[in-house]
């Protein structure tokens, strides 16, 4: 847990004092457009679908663009984690590197604009098609808040774990090493779940940081402290 808090300390540093500020601010910037578009897209092409009229069909449509204007609400959230990921994924190697060198961490191999696109979309898609499904727990009180947090925190500290980690090993090694401590990433993704919008940086700062700080298995398969 020591090293989980440490870590997400770390992260929040780095994207407050300096190190990892403007590409925060970046994927801040495209994360609200690409989210607020993405909901308002779906709303101007829904609402229109509500029929006018006058009399009792009047109400039905006033009422139907008041719901139309919750539901873009709630679309928004849950399209900002994953809206977030996408744009996150593709500034993760960016920002792992930057920590990695204050950190002193060892050269990472480099990773190629596909495989950091690639790894963009297995952060988002999951995270959307999840989000989408649990709509409708988004409209009641209290559960709504504790599905989102709850859902995005596995979702963010499984991935950003598995991206951390594999910049200094193969894919296999790296889920493993996401799954010997998951509860040191599940926390580190509750930390990033709070903030979706600055997710992708912080968890980037702290995961780079808990990676290198978690013990890996000898040859033996025993665990190096």
């Amino acid at each position: 847990m020591s090293r989980a808090i440490s870590a997400m300390v770390g992260g929040v540093k780095d994207v407050v004092f300096g190190r990892l500020t403007l590409l925060a601010i970046l994927n801040l910037i495209l994360a609200i457009a690409l989210t607020g578009g993405a909901a308002f897209a779906l709303i101007r092409y829904g609402v229109p679908l509500i029929p006018d009229g006058s009399g009792w069909l009047g109400y039905v449509s006033t009422a139907g663009e008041v719901a139309a204007s919750v539901v873009l609400v709630i679309l928004a959230i849950a399209l900002s984690p994953a809206a977030s990921m996408l744009v996150g994924g593709l500034l993760f190697d960016i920002a792992a590197e930057r920590v990695e060198k204050a950190i002193g961490a060892p050269k990472a191999r480099a990773v190629p604009l596909a495989e950091g696109i690639s790894n963009g979309l297995k952060i988002a898609l999951p995270a959307l098609l999840l989000n989408l499904l649990a709509i409708p727990l988004y409209f009641i009180p209290g559960v709504n808040v504790v599905v989102f947090i709850l859902m995005n925190a596995v979702l963010m500290g499984r991935e950003y774990a598995t991206l951390a980690a594999s910049r200094h090993m193969s894919f296999r090694d790296a889920v493993a090493l996401r799954n010997r401590h998951g509860f040191s990433v599940f926390l580190v993704g509750l930390a990033c779940s709070v903030i979706p919008f600055f997710a992708p940086l912080v968890g980037a700062g702290a995961m780079v940081r808990l990676v290198h700080r978690l013990p890996r298995p000898d040859a033996a398969g025993r665990p190096n402290q």
